[in-house]
Formats: C-alpha cells, structure tokens, sequence
C-alpha cells in the first residue's frame, strides 16, 4: 500500500477515485480481537510513501484495500499518507497521515458513512489527513493563524477523533465552493458530527470531528468518548485504542525524529 510522494498535475484523480473506491460501501469495521492475534504475519512495507517517480501514473500509485490493518507491532507502517501540496495547498513539510484506518473506531464509521452518504448525492470526498501527530500540529501553528490555533496536543487530529476531507471535482481538489461545501457539512451534521464550516475563527470547512462531549482537556489525559453500544458493535473497543495508541506513538516517533534533523 504506498501512495506518490509527488503529484504531478493530473494525478490527483487518480489519488482520490482509487482512494474513494476502497471505501465505496465497505464498512471500516473496527478491529475483531476475537478473530485474530498479534503473531499473524504482515508483509513487508515501505511506510506507505513511494521515494521516487516512476515511469507511469500506475505505478507510482497503488490504491489502498479497504481492510483493517491486522493488530501487529508493524500495521503502523501500512499507513497511508500524503505530502505537501497533494491537494493543491501548502501543508507544510511533514507528511499528512490520510489513512481511515488512523481513526477511533466509532468516528471511522461515522466517516466512512459521510463519505458513502456525500458520494449517493454525487459529491466525492478525498481524505486530506486523519491521524496528527504533535510534530505535524506544531509545523502548522507556526505556520500560522491561517492554518490552526491549536498547538500540538490540542486538536482533536491528535486522539483520532477528527478529519479533513475535500471534494473533488472533475479530479480537482475543490476548497473555494461555499455551496458546496454546505451540502457536505449538512450530511456531516447528520451523522452527529461537528463541521468545522460553522467555526468563524478560522473558518475551517474541511475539517469534521466527534468527542462524545469530551473537551479537549479531558482526551489529553488519556479519556475517550464513552460508547453505549460497545458490546454489540465494538466488542474490542478497548484493544482497539490499545492498538491505536501504540501505532500513534510509533507515528510520533517518526516525525518527531524528522523534526529533530
């Protein structure tokens, strides 16, 4: 599973279909700890980014399977993710994690529902960033008001528990469309979410996310949103966030270390 390190013009179609055709109507069911184990074999990865450009379109892209990765000290590295300007804006320099699979279990299906439910009114959405490491949210509050007012630990990209997404049209990433925009922020709302396109300071319609009524201040010591139905829907909810946990540290890590050269 590896996406371009660079998209050249024209690219970006391919990135969001193939990537939108993973999650078309297939569930991101969370995690079964009933049906598998730690000792399972995962292939060999590559950490998810192509190093080079290659030959063709086709080669540089290998669009993701719209599977779970299995619950192993190495699913981290199957990731995928996204650089700089893949979706036509300056996201800085670290990469963008855009993989569902990055996210709480409860708020991976809303989403996945939001982009099933946008995409029945014929709206495409690309993920644009799941999971944020404190590196990654650093980089963008130095970068200034424009992009965040959350330093790093504040935002809820930093629990899993939030998400940018934009739509795609005609293979090209579409920020500006305020109707547009509207109508994916509505569906959103009706999953339960809350749409960052209602925020005036910064007005941030991309970005959806869902605590459960948790602040911010409460996921930063460990909490999470309690979920009523865990015993029939999540039944290993709490091997989950383990899982979860240790492959976001293993992220933040990564970057961290990136930062640091």
């Amino acid at each position: 599973m590896r996406l371009l390190s660079l998209l050249v013009p024209g690219a970006l179609s391919l990135l969001t279909f193939s990537s939108l055709q993973a999650q078309d109507d297939v569930r991101f069911s969370p995690f079964d700890c009933r049906e598998h184990s730690e000792e399972q074999a995962m292939p060999e990865s590559d950490h998810g980014l192509a190093q080079g450009v290659s030959a063709s379109l086709l080669e540089q892209f290998v669009p993701p399977e719209a599977v779970l990765v299995l619950d192993t000290a190495e699913g981290w590295k199957h990731w995928t993710y996204v650089e700089n300007y893949a979706f036509g804006k300056d996201r800085g320099d670290l990469a963008m994690i855009s993989d569902l699979n990055a996210l709480h279990p409860v708020f991976r299906d809303k989403i996945s529902n939001l982009i099933i439910a946008c995409r029945a009114k014929g709206i495409e959405l690309a993920i644009v960033e799941t999971y944020r490491t404190h590196a990654k949210q650093h980089e963008y509050k130095t970068m200034g008001k424009k992009y965040t007012y959350s330093s790093a630990g504040k935002s809820k990209h930093q629990y899993g528990l939030a998400i940018d997404v934009v739509p795609v049209v005609n293979g090209s990433a579409v920020w500006d469309n305020t109707f547009l925009w509207k109508k994916v922020g509505m569906v959103g709302e009706k999953f339960g979410l809350r749409w960052g396109g209602r925020w005036k300071k910064p007005y941030d319609p991309g970005h959806f996310e869902w605590t459960g009524g948790l602040a911010t201040s409460s996921l930063h010591t460990g909490v999470f949103p309690v979920v009523h139905d865990a015993e029939q829907h999540y039944p290993c909810l709490d091997e989950d966030i383990r899982t979860l946990r240790r492959y976001w540290s293993e992220w933040e890590l990564s970057q961290s270390s990136i930062t640091r050269k």
